[in-house]
């Protein structure tokens, strides 16, 4: 009878460690999706050229702009994914073409400055 106690108490400590270990095998795959989604959507980023045109038409403000403009990942590529795949591939998306669209704009103010500089410098010449 004392053998029975043991095999309960055994059969119940695998239950409970299925328990626990079941939903980390699911997080785990579910954290591929995310992370498959990740690179996915920071390799299809590119940022917008169009950008430089606000850093050098609005200086400091259009790189603020850039910055704080969010933009959307194409809906094509986001078609019969998994939840955790587009979030992962919202989130790459995201921030890699966000910083694309900084670093433009920042060109943009870039060559502003230094046609402002030029242009300052031929008036002194000038004179």
């Amino acid at each position: 009878m004392a053998n029975f106690g043991y095999g309960i108490k055994a059969m119940a400590l695998l239950l409970a460690l299925m328990m626990l270990t079941t939903p980390m095998l699911v997080m785990a795959q579910g954290s591929d999706d995310f992370i498959q989604g990740k690179v996915d959507g920071e390799r299809d980023a590119k940022g917008d050229p169009l950008w430089i045109l606000a850093g050098v038409a609005c200086s400091c403000i259009g790189v603020g702009a850039a910055y704080f403009t969010t933009p959307s990942p194409p809906s094509h590529a986001l078609i019969g994914k998994s939840s955790e795949y587009v979030l992962g591939y919202t989130e790459g998306y995201k921030n890699k073409a966000r910083n694309t669209n900084v670093m433009y704009a920042c060109l943009g103010w870039l060559v502003s400055a230094a046609i402002s500089i030029a242009l300052g410098g031929l008036d002194q010449i000038s004179e």
